[in-house]
């Protein structure tokens, strides 16, 4: 086992405090479980301190062991009497004694043990040709409780005198897996969990060609070959998940007389592969025919493509290659949106007004929607991209975590400002996932599990306390206090607290979480001046702004995000009068909110002219914002 032996130190400076607490490792309720069990007992029964917890830790020193693990925090070196006898050799006999009493008492548990774990039918010992391998393993000693998990999700398990059977509860995908097999003795103790990494690699069963745009039922789109059409080509393995996620498999394609290219091939990648054909003259057959064959297989398939022509249907749909601004080359590479190719060409509706833009994760609209080819540019240069956040709103069920005067919740609050961020942070690329998603109760552990389940790269909780406004972080974190220097001077350029301090936060989530994490109160719910501030037109979005400008700041590598000026916009009514509340979109990804005079403040994290349009229905704001414009008013009728 891994055992790391500390002294512990109140955060706040208070000197009165004293508490012995033992940590064992997140997410290990077996053998690091009955470790810290048996040496929190025997250290709580010998050294005497009333205080005590036993608590789930995510310290790196425990996170990172394989071996059972625990962290001890005996007492408090900041209680001056603890202080004094912790100097003295008889109180750290004593100790060390208590600490060896426990591990003792857990080596002296009666267990099994895990003694292997295999592929039961494989072409080589980790590699499995099926979506539903099956495993073998063996455990030696007494057990009533035996679980394995296949990526972390439940398995289904058949015991025999030692024997274990373990097989998927679903088919899995091509690529890299892993099964864990544990046992327990109830009573006694935990197994050590075994481990084994396998891959999956299953042979192409069936090839299916699209034209994109087709309806849901698979009827064609009548196609008049003033555009360019995409096929899509998927290939499936005989569970019908992508095949060829492991292997190399390339597709020829051949088109019929009159359109372009007559033959060419694709790679597929991720069990897909796209191909784009358009018109080289006048067509008059009634149907376009392509044939798609792969290669490099042991047989070969073929799938043929239908696309019904009708020279006098009006187009429905724009197609062409998207532009990435500034560069100026074709969006390559994007697979999240559903209407661009990874080679970057765009399959759009259209109507009387033009082409009906959808939002792409992680850009923003190069000027106005309308423009085609359409143009977008990284939000806030990428640097937010397949980043995992995880946002922590303070409170919930009995728990208000603050109130006001008037009433107000500040558990309500915090989830508001949360859910406002998260749309901004995945709007940007990232990926979010939020503590809670309602008013419910939440405990600290649970909230630090959600966390590491999502493997979060940053950790936010969000709060209006009853206290100072504060960027707080974990006292040894350094990234978490310079994310709060950053959050400090942002909220200070967008107006959203002038006195926000940076300082440590004694919080359990703060010192549990693997990621950098940060605690943000910026404005105390209990002070009335601030209260009313909380629930004047536009104060949460534009809390949750100052977040995401400050989180993108920090993953700004390069330090470019300081240099991102502050911007801002003026809306009036058509009577002139202040369009207080008014919400507008900004490069067709972030919903902002005006405040009670009609501004709109922002900061510009990448270049270019930016659309403004009201982003609701009432609402007529519409301009375009290129760089030299600060200030700008626009007046719409609302």
């Amino acid at each position: 086992m891994f055992v790391s032996v500390h002294h512990n130190a109140d955060p706040t400076g208070r000197h009165d405090v004293n508490e012995t607490q033992t940590y064992y490792r997140l997410g290990d309720e077996g053998p690091s479980y009955d470790l810290g069990t048996d040496l929190h007992r025997s250290m709580v029964r010998n050294l005497g301190i009333e205080v005590q917890k036993l608590l789930p830790g995510n310290f790196s020193v425990v996170r990172n062991s394989d071996a059972p693990s625990v962290l001890t925090e005996a007492s408090y070196l900041t209680h001056p009497e603890v202080e004094a006898r912790l100097r003295t050799p008889e109180a750290q006999q004593l100790e060390a004694e208590a600490i060896f009493t426990g591990l003792a008492a857990w080596f002296a548990r009666p267990r099994p043990i895990v003694e292997s774990l295999a592929l039961a039918l494989s072409d080589t010992a980790r590699v499995t040709r099926t979506g539903l391998p099956v495993f073998e393993g063996r455990i030696a000693g007494a057990c009533d409780v035996v679980n394995a998990r296949v990526d972390d999700v439940a398995a289904r398990v058949t015991v025999a005198e030692g024997i274990v059977t373990i097989v998927p509860a679903a088919p899995l995908a091509n690529g890299p897996h892993e099964v864990t097999l544990a046992a327990r003795l109830a009573a006694g103790g935990a197994a050590t969990p075994r481990k084994l990494a396998f891959r999956v690699d299953k042979p192409l069963a069936s090839v299916e060609a699209e034209v994109v745009g087709d309806d849901a039922a698979g009827v064609a789109t009548p196609w008049a070959g003033d555009q360019p059409i995409a096929v899509r080509v998927r290939l499936r393995d005989a569970d019908a998940l992508p095949a060829n996620a492991t292997r190399t498999v390339s597709l020829r394609v051949e088109a019929a007389h009159g359109v372009a290219p007559v033959e060419t091939t694709a790679v597929a990648a991720n069990g897909e592969a796209w191909f784009v054909l358009r018109a080289t003259r006048p067509l008059r057959r009634d149907v376009l025919k392509a044939f798609v064959r792969t290669m490099g297989e042991t047989r070969e398939m073929v799938t043929l493509v239908r696309v019904p022509l009708d020279p006098a249907a009006r187009s429905t749909v724009r197609a062409g290659f998207a532009i990435a601004e500034p560069s100026g080359q074709p969006l390559v590479g994007e697979t999240r949106a559903p209407w661009l190719s990874p080679q970057g060409f765009a399959t759009v509706a259209a109507d009387s007004n033009g082409a009906r833009m959808p939002s792409l994760p992680g850009w923003r609209t190069w000027g106005a929607d309308s423009v085609w080819p359409p143009h977008f540019t990284r939000i806030a240069g990428g640097v937010l991209r397949g980043k995992r956040i995880a946002i922590d709103p303070e409170g919930g069920g009995d728990d208000a975590a603050g109130m006001g005067r008037s009433g107000s919740r500040a558990a309500t609050f915090n989830l508001e400002v949360a859910r406002a961020l998260g749309a901004m942070l995945e709007a940007a690329g990232a990926e979010v996932v939020l503590t809670r998603s309602a008013d419910a109760a939440v405990s600290e552990l649970e909230r630090v599990q959600a966390a590491e389940r999502f493997r979060a790269d940053r950790y936010l909780r969000i709060g209006h306390a009853a206290a100072p406004p504060i960027a707080g972080y974990y006292f040894s974190s350094g990234g978490g206090r310079r994310w709060a220097q950053t959050l400090a001077r942002t909220c200070a350029e967008l107006g959203v607290s002038d006195s926000l301090a940076v300082g440590e936060a004694a919080k359990y989530a703060l010192s549990q979480a693997s990621a950098v994490a940060l605690y943000a109160s910026l404005r105390r719910v209990d002070d009335p001046a601030s209260e009313e501030r909380l629930v004047a037109p536009g104060a949460l979005r534009a809390e949750a702004y100052a977040l995401f400008v400050a989180l993108a700041r920090d993953f700004s590598r390069d330090g470019d995000g300081a240099a991102w000026p502050a911007d801002s916009i003026v809306l009036k009514r058509a009577d002139g009068s202040p369009a207080s509340g008014a919400l507008v979109t900004l490069g067709g990804a972030f919903v902002l909110q005006a405040d009670a005079a009609g501004v709109v403040r922002f900061v510009r994290t990448e270049p270019g002219p930016i659309e403004v349009r009201g982003a609701d229905s009432r609402s007529a704001f519409r301009g375009l914002l290129l760089d030299s414009d600060r200030g700008r008013t626009l007046t719409g009728a609302r």
